[in-house]
């Protein structure tokens, strides 16, 4: 009786002790892997693929053969469940479209011919017109907005500004295209062309700081002043009337125009921080907190040299984004030993990777929810 009166406190102690060792261990979260659709090419061919977290599942469709995409396609764009291929062949533009959610393709043929006194430099669209931008009229340095019909022969001309040098790839988001652009004085401006109203909005100057842009998490439009002391502004979308400007403690050397991958949530930056060069990769994901002004970089290239060991095999980054719907960075890589073929990483917002999907193309876009 004395024996189990002294061992059962002592049981208690140990079971207590136990306890409390385990509350101060950190739990470990599990992150899930998580549904993504992206494009790629293969030797022969431009391929979709859609993957499934839950089954472990993917479904790849050719869409060379489905709609006739060449691998000398253009550009790429991305309107919401559409994507649309650019070509250019015999002075024509041609477009091959596909909507994700129904799986409905439409391709137009030679839909639009180059004029000899026009210069295009780039076009976007929605699901009923295109919209080019132009130099012209003939060696002209004067910027344009052609709305084209894609059904029909309505066509609308809007001269955005003179003496432009260059002009920067544009951003299609809620019925406005977007875009920035460089004059012959070297002065970065910024407007928009509204596709509804078919007039283009006020311009704003940022004299010789070169600017990038995109579009936040609540719709404003956010604007980096790049440099020496750079600066990131939201801006109203109708008005473009600034709204407020926060300093970023870093380096910048973002691309200028739209930043491709990058998305801005409530007071934090997700973005591919471009590596001082010459470097393994372009780029690694990164995160800023626009409060704390810490800048939170993932070692991607530990990552990868991790993988490379595992398969055996050296490979290189092709696009890097984050998907704010999924709270994760998605990286595209192929392998340097075949050329053709490669995978997808998904890494967790704190640098864990979550999952490696090996696909039999390299993936050069990652659709967007």
């Amino acid at each position: 009786m004395k024996l189990k009166k002294i061992l059962l406190p002592l049981m208690a102690v140990f079971i207590i002790g136990c306890s409390s060792d385990d509350a101060g261990i950190p739990v470990v979260e599990e992150i899930d892997p998580v549904d993504f659709i992206v494009i790629g090419e293969n030797a022969n061919s431009v391929v979709q693929l859609t993957y499934e977290a839950s089954s472990d599942s993917e479904q790849s469709f050719n869409l060379t053969e489905e709609i006739n995409v060449g691998l000398d396609y253009l550009t790429l764009r991305q309107s919401g469940d559409l994507i649309s291929f650019y070509s250019f062949a015999d002075g024509a533009f041609s477009l091959a479209q596909k909507n994700l959610r129904t799986n409905q393709t439409n391709t137009y043929d030679d839909f639009f011919a180059n004029s000899p006194g026009r210069s295009v430099a780039w076009g976007i669209n929605n699901d009923t017109n295109v919209f080019f931008g132009f130099f012209g009229p003939n060696n002209a340095r004067n910027l344009g907005i052609q709305d084209v019909q894609l059904e029909g022969t309505d066509s609308n001309d809007v001269t955005i500004d003179f003496d432009i040098d260059f002009v920067f790839q544009p951003l299609l988001y809620d019925d406005k295209v977007y875009f920035a652009y460089r004059d012959n004085q070297n002065n970065y401006k910024f407007t928009f062309y509204n596709t509804l109203t078919r007039m283009s909005g006020p311009i704003l100057n940022f004299g010789p700081i070169p600017i990038s842009f995109l579009v936040s998490d609540v719709g404003d439009i956010v604007i980096i002043e790049n440099g020496t002391s750079p600066n990131l502004g939201n801006y109203d979308p109708e008005s473009l009337a600034l709204l407020d400007e926060t300093p970023l403690n870093f380096g910048t050397a973002l691309s200028q125009g739209p930043i491709p991958g990058a998305v801005l949530v409530g007071n934090r930056f997700y973005y591919a921080r471009p590596t001082i060069q010459p470097a393994r990769l372009f780029a690694e994901p990164a995160i800023f907190d626009l409060t704390t002004q810490e800048d939170f970089q993932i070692d991607l290239t530990g990552i990868i040299t991790e993988l490379e060991q595992e398969i055996e095999t050296d490979i290189t980054i092709t696009t890097l984004v984050f998907s704010a719907t999924k709270n994760v960075f998605l990286v595209g890589y192929r392998l340097l030993q075949t050329g053709v073929s490669g995978g997808v990483l998904q890494i967790s917002t704190d640098g864990k990777l979550i999952k490696n999907v090996e696909v039999r193309f390299f993936p050069t876009f990652f659709v967007q929810d």
